[in-house]
């Protein structure tokens, strides 16, 4: 994997990774046995919520990991993991990768974490393991958007060094409408 090179034309070669490993922490691709765990979070408001994820039900979640992930990932659009403890096999919460850009080297980072996992720096290992393979793969640019207000989900980009770039207006859906977020971003010379 590489990343793209201007004078040549050519585009980044970067691949979504299959899985990480962190400490304890093993991020994998969801499958099916993992839907009746992780659906409720798409539905609270202190979990999906503030993650943006879709309000779905674990059937709508099915068809989505059958049907649309499958493509998603590989237009670059979204590779999806779920965090779990590999001692006690618990899921902790989810990760993305997406919106990859082949032509600037840029991809996003996301996560969320059920509130019983929060406080033990499992959405910080987590991000940093993403942006670090990224990075080490020719990914120049990781970036990250934050509900303005959603203190702890920031707090996490700043102790691994991503910079506040600025506010996109209405940029991320929140409850029934959109709200601002505040950009972050990584600079592969940044780490």
């Amino acid at each position: 994997m590489s990343g793209s090179d201007h004078a040549t034309g050519q585009i980044s070669t970067y691949g979504f990774p299959d899985e990480l490993r962190v400490d304890e922490l093993l991020l994998r691709g969801p499958v099916e046995s993992d839907i009746e765990t992780i659906a409720p979070a798409f539905r609270d408001p202190a979990v999906g919520g503030e993650a943006s994820l879709p309000p779905v039900d674990a059937d709508t979640l099915r068809v989505m990991l059958r049907d649309q992930l499958p493509g998603m990932r590989a237009q670059g659009l979204l590779a999806a993991y779920v965090i779990e403890e590999l001692g006690s096999g618990e899921l902790l919460g989810g990760a993305s990768l997406h919106h990859f850009d082949p032509l600037r080297d840029v991809v996003e980072v996301g996560y969320w974490l059920f509130v019983s996992a929060r406080g033990r720096g499992v959405a910080t290992r987590s991000v940093q393991q993403l942006t670090e393979h990224a990075v080490a793969n020719g990914i120049w640019r990781v970036e990250a958007h934050v509900r303005i207000g959603n203190t702890a989900s920031e707090r996490v980009l700043e102790r691994l060094g991503f910079a506040r770039e600025g506010v996109k207006r209405r940029y991320l859906r929140h409850g029934d409408g959109r709200v601002d977020a505040t950009l972050f971003a990584l600079l592969a010379g940044d780490t």
